[in-house]
């Protein structure tokens, strides 16, 4: 993950995103599928994806990262439809800001949650048999929601902070 403006990111910055965020977890998940098929047809299998509240609700200056736990967001509901009835299992889940090394080259004052309330929550709604496990903070979800309803007062929101973000962000790099 890198953050900050498009036009100043390197293509091999870009590239890494993608590498790691979508290309790796559709090969990856290719070449398991046949191991998968047979466990989920005998006891049942799972694949979990990790994407991000940012694929909720798309940040400025994270581009690349959003588009990324978008697609693979998408490529994990085309896989569940693909796989329905196979006793494969395919769920998604949405993190928001948690407290990891990732997180620790940004400013923003976003709410990091603690690793263990996020894995919590995510075990919560896989014994549940959820597909989509939102475990953003929960103070995020009325974004979330109005960006699914009204998106451009998620852009009207967010522009007289923009100046501030950037900055509170410039730093944002995990490649």
């Amino acid at each position: 993950m890198r953050a900050g403006r498009l036009e100043e990111a390197t293509a091999a910055e870009a590239t890494a995103m993608i590498d790691l965020n979508l290309t790796a977890p559709v090969l990856l998940t290719q070449a398991l599928l046949p191991q998968l098929r047979t466990s989920g047809a005998a006891n049942g299998s799972l694949i979990l994806n990790i994407s991000s509240e940012i694929a909720l609700v798309a940040m400025p200056f994270y581009a690349v990262y959003a588009a990324t736990k978008s697609g693979l967001a998408a490529f994990g509901e085309a896989m569940r439809r693909e796989l329905h009835g196979t006793g494969v299992h395919v769920a998604t889940v949405y993190p928001g800001a948690t407290d990891t090394e990732m997180m620790s080259s940004q400013n923003a004052d976003w709410e990091r949650r603690p690793v263990s309330d996020v894995v919590a929550q995510v075990m919560t709604g896989l014994t549940a048999g959820e597909h989509e496990i939102n475990a953003s903070a929960p103070d995020g979800r009325g974004m979330q929601e109005l960006n699914a309803s009204d998106p451009l007062a998620v852009d009207a929101a967010m522009a007289p902070g923009l100046a501030d973000m950037e900055a509170a962000v410039k730093d944002h790099n995990s490649i």
